[in-house]
């Protein structure tokens, strides 16, 4: 259960089990006065209150500790005086300790009430300490008669059982005090205030007539005055476990300073005494006293009725000042004349009260015969004349009317809504003021021009602006025809606006012109057209002109940009490709020839890598303006992006005028040039298209094969040009297939390692094997590497393969050189290109391919060709050193073909030279033979190893022997081959003669 349940609930319980007992108590065996109920009866309220603090937490603890105190001690007396005669077999003594506990109850409880009543008192604004105390005296003196008087006059009483007996009843009559004190203040008043009330007041009945039966004599321990007694303990336990309980101590404004009720109550009060007075005067046949008192009786009542009255008039004064202080308020609060009539009307209802009828009119409307028939007893007239706006006047009927307080307050409230009529005239007034010394204000600082024309095209009036904008002052243009500002043929649309728009509606329309400067210079202005000849304020046709020059400016400047190379100044492709098609366009109608020459700089890449991009960027500039010398005017040059540029040849006769600019384009780039403070030579490759005679080729047609030409140009040796044809489309075509189908290539499982066996020349044996990739594809069966490589290359592929075939070589190598039935050294040999060891991950790549194969690293060896030396020198010879720092070996792949040098030989860390097959093939000079003894001897000399590729045949491997070549690989001894049938081969240990039934490939990388 929540503590909030428990806080809503306990005081049911509590309350609902007390009854219970009380019931209990009173009708049934053998509970029936049962001392020990009347025990826990009397113990649950010293038990309730404390739980109560704890659980409602009230700002005010103190009040309530003490009543917990006043029902302890209550339950002492209790104790005492029912265990008293089971206990000693005689009757409890009077006085005893007993009664001396009961006696300190009211003291208890009654410094509890007033505390509770001084904190509500100082939350509260009523004040009835007055009115407690006039209650308080009138009902004590009932209790006087009836209990104390007759104790004191009791000589048969000592004196400590007169004072026990008398202060019984006054502690009553204190208890009674304090609490009509708590019942008269302004506090709010809760379940909780009503069960404490309703306990007080069965404890001074109880105890009232206890002490009745007491003094005569009839009390015999009757059971329903110990039921007055249970309530009072069960109602204030109920009254402290209510969550109400935490605001008994709160106050609230008072409602009414002396409200009907009260005031009967202190009149009945008040009349106590002389009543009681003329009943012994009438008991005591005391004729003249009785009339006396039955006279001041009778004058009493008369004044306190006369006293009523004047209160209430008083109240109903203070009500419509109220009322009217209210109207005041939403007066001001009202903004617009329709607020102000709406509030004067709710307000007159308010103050006249009763069914009056109210109405609001128009002074104009309201004539003299109006005013005649509206004025009588019961009807009023209230004249609502301002200085300034207009006037009303305020009908009222009904009979509260005829009331002169009605009247006067009426006539104040009228005297309030002239007022606020004035000040509601006056703030129009003033905001209509402000609205258009702040609209003058705006057009005489506003940016745009503001001119009214008359219908006849004349200027009216022109905004201070034009100063600021063009250098005119405004007496300079008004009376001015609007077209003498404006550049010549660009006034006749503006004038024919104006001539429609004279007789037409009210319409706005945008057109932009150019007006002009006193210094003679134009600007371009964007206006809006209004035409308000009918509206009385304006009476002409608006111009609202804004300048847009640095607008247009920038426009154009955007639009160059969009169209142009930010670097060169040339053309773009969007701009290219729109040229290619009205060029396409014209051809078709006059018939003329149109080609289009594609343009890639060669190796450009190794410029921006090893000079910088901002050479690049100069390199790039020198090209276009190399280009732009080469073609006619009538030719349009552009760049494409990167290295590429484009030209459109337009008037053309054939293909060989295509071909000639061609020519004189190649000459022109091959020219030295200087960039970053060295001197370069820069070579192209051109692909030319030609359009059709028939015209059926569009610009991305026409493009598109210039550009599969360039490619063609490209791929047959770079530094020269082809004219396309159609075959060429295809290839690019099937390229373009290949290189999507490697990127599924990798993810799907094409791939696959062949391996070539190396051998020792001497003896035969296997010295290791080298890896080589091969692409299986699903459709073109076995791809070679000649067709896929280069692809990877270009699309960056290459780094993610090579990283597989290092740990897929690695993995098949270690149980490959396991296969191998000698203990002589063996190895295997992987190929890197170039973008692999420019990668940062290269070395973490060989690492893990090694560590996770178990492969040791003095058996792999790794291939480079000797462009990879070239690209970038210093970053190669870093890549070579950590490789090298892994135990593995580095390998000179296609030696003495490319930039052979003994320098490089010295600064690079290989292991291994790779003799390239051109020196074996047949039909090679005699200088070439010379150079394989070169290659070898060139190897022993600096102690590197030479591998001698593409033996064929026997002749050829018997030469490299007898020339002291130590290892060689080819087809004459084994032909690149899958896995399983490496293993096979190497488990031999030997190579034999020329192998067949081996599966047959190009053992190139």
């Amino acid at each position: 259960m929540s503590i909030e349940l428990v806080r809503r609930r306990a005081w049911m319980v509590y309350l609902a089990l007390g009854v219970l007992a009380t019931v209990l108590y009173l009708t049934t065996a053998p509970l029936k006065g049962n001392t020990f109920v009347m025990f826990g009866l009397g113990l649950s309220p010293v038990i309730a209150i404390p739980c109560a603090i704890r659980l409602h937490q009230p700002e005010a603890k103190a009040p309530w500790y003490w009543f917990a105190g006043g029902f302890l001690l209550f339950w002492l007396g209790d104790l005492y005086t029912y265990s008293y005669p089971k206990l000693t077999h005689h009757d409890t003594p009077f006085p005893s300790l007993g009664d001396g506990s009961y006696v300190a109850v009211y003291p208890a409880l009654m410094v509890g009430l007033l505390l509770v009543v001084r904190r509500r008192a100082a939350r509260s604004t009523d004040r009835g300490a007055i009115d407690a105390a006039i209650l308080t005296i009138g009902l004590a003196v009932p209790s006087w008669i009836a209990l104390i008087a007759p104790y004191l006059h009791d000589h048969s009483l000592g004196t400590a059982a007169k004072l026990v007996s008398v202060a019984y009843p006054l502690g009553d009559v204190l208890l009674l005090a304090a609490a009509l004190r708590l019942a008269l203040d302004g506090g709010k008043r809760g379940t909780s205030f009503h069960l404490l009330s309703s306990a007080i007041v069965l404890l001074l009945v109880t105890d009232f007539a206890y002490g009745l039966m007491t003094l005569h004599g009839t009390y015999n321990g009757q059971l329903w005055l110990d039921a007055g007694w249970v309530g009072f303990y069960v109602l204030w336990g109920a009254a402290a476990l209510h969550p109400s309980m935490r605001i008994l101590d709160h106050g609230r404004p008072a409602r009414s300073a002396l409200t009907p009720i009260r005031l009967t109550l202190l009149a009945v009060a008040s009349l106590i005494a002389p009543t009681v007075e003329l009943t012994h005067d009438i008991q005591r046949s005391d004729t003249d006293m009785a009339v006396v008192t039955g006279a001041a009786i009778i004058l009493f009542g008369l004044v306190v009725a006369r006293m009523a009255g004047l209160m209430r008039n008083q109240e109903r004064s203070i009500e419509r000042e109220r009322a009217l202080s209210r109207a005041g308020a939403a007066l001001v609060a009202a903004g617009t004349r329709e607020e102000l009539d709406v509030v004067a009307i709710t307000a007159a209802r308010e103050l006249a009260g009763g069914d009056v009828e109210v109405e609001l009119r128009d002074a104009a409307m309201f004539t003299a015969m109006d005013r005649v028939a509206a004025t009588g007893h019961t009807r009023m007239v209230v004249d609502l004349d301002p200085r300034e706006g207009d006037a009303s006047v305020l009908l009222l009927c009904g009979p509260t009317v005829a009331e002169r307080a009605v009247r006067e307050v009426l006539g104040a409230l009228g005297t309030q809504v002239v007022l606020a009529f004035e000040r509601a005239a006056l703030t129009e007034d003033l905001a209509r003021r402000k609205g258009e010394a702040r609209f003058a204000s705006l057009v005489k600082h506003s940016s745009d021009l503001i001119t009214v024309l008359a219908p006849d095209a004349t200027i009216a009036y022109q905004s201070p602006a034009i100063e600021r904008v063009l250098g005119w002052t405004p007496e300079d243009v008004v009376g001015r025809r609007i077209d003498a500002l404006m550049e010549q043929g660009e006034g006749s649309r503006l004038l024919r606006l104006i001539a429609d728009g004279v007789d037409a509606p009210v319409a706005s329309q945008t057109l932009e012109c150019t007006l002009a400067h006193k210094d003679g210079t134009t600007r371009q202005f964007e206006v809006l057209f209004t035409n308000l000849t009918r509206d009385e304020h304006v009476g002409g046709i608006v111009l609202n002109s804004r300048d847009v020059s640095e607008r247009k400016a920038f426009e154009r400047q955007l639009a160059h940009q969009a169209f142009h190379d930010p670097v060169t100044g040339l053309p773009n492709r969007a701009l290219f490709v729109e040229r290619v098609r009205h060029a396409i366009a014209r051809s078709r109608r006059e018939a003329r020839g149109i080609g289009i020459i594609f343009i890639d700089l060669d190796d450009f890449k190794i410029i921006n890598d090893s000079l910088g991009h901002a050479a690049g960027d100069d390199v790039l500039c020198q090209m276009a303006q190399r280009l732009a010398l080469s073609i006619r005017a009538s030719d349009t040059a552009a760049r494409f992006g990167g290295d590429e540029f484009a030209v459109l040849l337009e008037d053309i006769e054939g293909v060989q005028e295509a071909a000639d600019t061609a020519e004189r384009i190649m000459e022109a780039v091959s020219a030295p040039l200087a960039a970053a403070h060295k001197e370069l030579a820069l070579r192209c490759s051109l692909g030319i298209a030609i359009a059709p005679e028939d015209g059926a080729a569009d610009a991305d047609e026409l493009i598109r094969d210039a550009d599969a030409a360039m490619y063609i140009a490209k791929r047959d040796g770079k530094g020269g040009y082809r004219l396309f044809e159609p075959e060429m489309h295809e290839g690019v075509l099937q390229r373009l297939e290949l290189r999507t189908d490697l990127q599924r290539a990798l993810a799907t499982d094409q791939l696959e390692l062949f391996y070539q066996p190396v051998i020792r020349l001497e003896d035969g044996t296997i010295s290791g094997v080298e890896a080589l990739l091969r692409w299986n594809h699903p459709e073109r069966g076995m791809v070679g590497p000649d067709q896929f490589i280069p692809l990877a290359e270009e699309s960056g592929l290459i780094v993610p393969i090579g990283r597989w075939v290092l740990r897929e070589g690695c993995r098949e190598g270690r149980r490959l050189m396991e296969s191998l039935p000698t203990d002589r050294p063996v190895s295997l040999a992987i190929n890197l290109s170039l973008k692999q060891l420019q990668h940062s991950d290269i070395v973490t790549d060989v690492r893990e391919a090694l560590e996770e194969s178990g492969l040791p690293p003095s058996q792999l060896t790794l291939e480079i060709t000797e462009s990879v030396l070239m690209a970038d020198t210093d970053l190669a010879v870093q890549r070579l050193a950590e490789l090298k720092a892994l135990g593995i070996k580095l390998a000179l792949d296609d030696f003495g073909t490319g930039y052979s040098s003994l320098s490089y030989l010295s600064k690079f860390p290989v292991d291994v030279l790779k003799m390239d097959r051109s020196f074996l093939q047949e039909g090679a000079s005699p200088q070439a033979a010379d150079l394989a003894n070169a290659v070898v001897a060139l190897g022993s000399t600096l102690s590197l190893e030479v591998v001698a590729e593409g033996i064929e045949m026997p002749e050829q491997w018997k030469t490299l022997r007898d020339l002291g070549c130590e290892l060689g690989q080819g087809f004459y001894f084994a032909h690149p081959m899958n896995a399983e049938a490496a293993r096979a081969f190497l488990a031999e240990g030997r190579a034999g003669e020329l192998l067949t039934g081996l599966p047959v490939g190009d053992d190139a990388p």
